[in-house]
């Protein structure tokens, strides 16, 4: 198999989409459970990870805050992490293949010079801690 810069970039382009496709199957199994309590709260800790990760991104889009760091937001970071951490609340049996997953994400990017690696650190410490804060609220507000 040729590993070629191509072949990386479809492997990391599907990344997102298959951590997609698997928070959907969770929401998916809790509709099939009858979880209607589970489904509510899985699709508002869903919505408000959204809105932090596009929030952001508008935010930095419209103020330059990470250029004016000399960095980048990472999109792909966040977008990753928020699905990394709902699925390691709503999904827990597969927290290993999850966050190894994520690194190795991480590294693939790095690798193909997507993101410096304090690009990908300071979004991920900024998206994950302020959608982790959120998390804990969707939980207690049930």
């Amino acid at each position: 198999m040729n590993l070629d810069y191509e072949t990386l970039d479809t492997i990391a382009d599907s990344y997102i989409p298959l951590l997609c496709v698997w928070v959907l199957v969770s929401v998916y199994l809790a509709v099939h459970r009858g979880d209607r309590y589970g489904v509510k709260r899985q699709l508002k800790c869903l919505l408000s990870g959204l809105v932090i990760v596009y929030g952001l991104m508008f935010l930095d889009e419209a103020l330059a805050i990470w250029p004016a760091f000399d960095l980048d937001y990472s999109t792909h970071t966040a977008l990753s992490l928020m699905f990394i951490l709902y699925l390691s609340k709503f999904q827990p049996g597969g927290r290993v293949l999850q966050f190894v997953s994520f690194v190795a994400y991480l590294l693939l990017m790095r690798y193909q010079e997507y993101h410096s690696y304090l690009d990908m650190v300071t979004t991920g410490l900024i998206v994950g801690g302020a959608y982790l804060w959120s998390m804990k609220k969707m939980m207690k507000s049930f």
